[in-house]
C-alpha cells in the first residue's frame, strides 16, 4: 500500500473485451468441427449398433441392410440426430465465439453451409421432407449455439458496466 495519502487511487483500464475475429476464419473452422465432428460421431454410432446386431447373432448381410436402411424415428437414428445437434449448436457457439462481431449475420453462413452438407449427405437416405425437418433442425441448432454465445457476452458486459 502506498503511504502517499493524496495521491490518486490507480485503476485498471484496460477492457477485458476479446478483439474481433475473422469471419472467414470462423466460418471455416467451426464447418470442419461441425463436419469432423459429425462424420466420428455418426461412425461411432455405427460401429456400436453394428456391435450390437452382431452380439445378437446377426449375419454380416443382414447387419449391413439393417445399418443402410435406419428409420429416422429409430433409438439409433434419435441418438445420432442429439449427437448431430449438439454438435452443431456447439459450432454454432464456436463460431460466434471466433467472430466475435456481427455474430448472428456470420453465423448465417455456417447454418446455410452445414444445412447443405446435411442436404447433400441425406439425400440418398432420407426423402425431401426428412430433409427439410433436419435442415430446420440443424438451423436452428446453429442460431443456439451463437444465441448462447450472444447472450452470455452480454451478460458479462452488463456485470463489467456494473
Amino acid at each position: 500500500m502506498d503511504e502517499d495519502v493524496y495521491r490518486t487511487p490507480k485503476s485498471e483500464l484496460t477492457s477485458h473485451q476479446k478483439p474481433r475475429g475473422s469471419a472467414v476464419r470462423a466460418v471455416l473452422i467451426a464447418t470442419v468441427v461441425d463436419i469432423t465432428a459429425t462424420v466420428f460421431i455418426g461412425i461411432a454410432i455405427s460401429i456400436v449398433y453394428g456391435m450390437i446386431l452382431a452380439s445378437n447373432g446377426d449375419s454380416l448381410e443382414v447387419i449391413t441392410t439393417k445399418l443402410s436402411n435406419i428409420e429416422l424415428t429409430s433409438m439409433v437414428s434419435l441418438v445420432a440426430i442429439v449427437s448431430g445437434c449438439i454438435i452443431t449448436t456447439y459450432a454454432g457457439y464456436l463460431c460466434a465465439k471466433l467472430v466475435n462481431h456481427s455474430e448472428y449475420r456470420v453465423v448465417a453462413v455456417l447454418a446455410i453451409i452445414v444445412i447443405f452438407f446435411g442436404f447433400v449427405m441425406g439425400q440418398s437416405y432420407y426423402s425431401m421432407s426428412e430433409n427439410l425437418v433436419l435442415g430446420l433442425l440443424s438451423l436452428c441448432c446453429v442460431y443456439l449455439g451463437a444465441w448462447l454465445y450472444v447472450s452470455g457476452k452480454n451478460r458479462s458486459q452488463a456485470c463489467e458496466n456494473d
